[in-house]
């Protein structure tokens, strides 16, 4: 028997002319020995056709463009972080005024604004920001401090605009307090985003307001509005910081205020929160001298976080002094009355404060 193999494979070359490789394998077989001499050809055929194939695919990427196949490397910007003071040794509304601004001034300098895994601000709020568990490992690659304007705390400066003129991008701390909305006007929802409650917070906080709703008007379905009154006392009553220019709120501004919702609202419920809840028990009006579709309850013994989502769970606000206050009737965001008679004129306070950069405009004074 014969049996003749015969592989034909044409190849391409650069110039487009084509050249035809013709291999044929034959083979005079004897019936005797016929199969061992087929499986010996079909070898030696696959083998051929084998190497034909690699030379193939060896020609086809040399004529492939280089410059498609691979693309030059893209330089890569380094991510730069601006960070603020917001650790344990502020307070809470403190360090809220100062992440804030970060976000803020981050977002016009095309910054990455970034809070310290122990800072408070961590452990009650849902934070988006990165979260840092080595800020100084973060900054390492270069970092420089900004101080804001004159250390006027309470007054906007203009240079957080851009804070990098006549020199090099780095990362940047924060030192100050930085409490004005105008650092963060620009990116309010990413804050807002910012500042919401850990669940367990926000479960206390919506326990402790069912348990405190009028049973009459729950019971007939009344439609009623909460207004929360933050009173701060405490630590604005000693000596050193009197004499620095922070007043107190008394009774009467409180009573105002309070007048003010009860006569445009048909049903209001005020929620006090305070640092000192005996004195608001004692010298903050009654019902009876407000309106008889008022209520009024106190929150006892519960943590500022948990005073603060209280407030926040508000419709409207009464404010007295302090960021605590502000950071209240900010994440409230319904109307605001603040007590305008702060700080005390000519006072040493009175220079770091800027009154038009510290009350958002439709806040009312009184």
């Amino acid at each position: 028997m014969a049996v003749v193999l015969t592989a034909q494979v044409f190849m391409w070359r650069k110039s487009g002319h084509c050249k035809r490789f013709i291999f044929s394998a034959s083979t005079c077989m004897q019936h005797n020995h016929g199969v061992s001499t087929v499986r010996t050809a079909q070898k030696q055929f696959f083998t051929v056709l084998g190497v034909v194939i690699v030379m193939f695919f060896l020609l086809e990427l040399r004529m492939w463009p280089l410059s498609e196949s691979i693309r030059p490397p893209q330089a890569v910007k380094s991510r730069l972080f601006v960070t603020c003071e917001c650790g344990y040794d502020r307070r809470l509304g403190n360090s809220m005024f100062s992440f804030a601004a970060a976000i803020g001034i981050g977002r016009l300098n095309n910054m990455t604004a970034v809070v310290e895994r122990s800072s408070p601000l961590v452990e009650t709020f849902r934070i988006v920001e990165p979260i840092s568990i080595d800020m100084d490992n973060t900054m390492a690659y270069k970092s420089v401090n900004y101080f804001e304007y004159g250390h006027r705390g309470s007054a906007y400066d203009r240079g957080t605009r851009n804070l990098f003129i006549g020199s090099q991008p780095s990362n940047v701390h924060l030192r100050g307090y930085f409490q004005s909305w105008r650092y963060f006007d620009n990116v309010v929802d990413r804050v807002r985003q910012n500042y919401v409650f850990h669940e367990h917070i926000v479960t206390d906080a919506k326990v402790f307001l069912s348990s405190v709703e009028p049973s009459m008007w729950k019971e007939y379905g009344v439609d009623f509005v909460r207004v929360g009154v933050h009173v701060r006392r405490g630590d604005m009553m000693s000596l050193r910081t009197s004499s620095f220019g922070y007043t107190v709120a008394p009774p009467n501004y409180f009573r105002s205020a309070m007048k003010y919702f009860a006569e445009r609202y048909y049903h209001v419920q005020f929620v006090v929160c305070s640092d000192d809840v005996e004195w608001c028990q004692s010298n903050l009006p009654v019902a009876a001298d407000i309106g008889s579709n008022v209520n009024i309850v106190f929150s006892e013994n519960r943590s500022p976080k948990v005073d603060l989502a209280i407030l926040a769970h508000c419709n409207h606000t009464v404010m007295s002094v302090g960021t605590f206050g502000w950071w209240a009737a900010w994440l409230t965001n319904g109307t605001t009355i603040y007590y305008g008679d702060w700080p005390r004129p000519f006072s040493q306070l009175e220079y770091h404060v800027n009154k038009d950069d510290y009350f958002p405009k439709h806040w009312i004074p009184m």
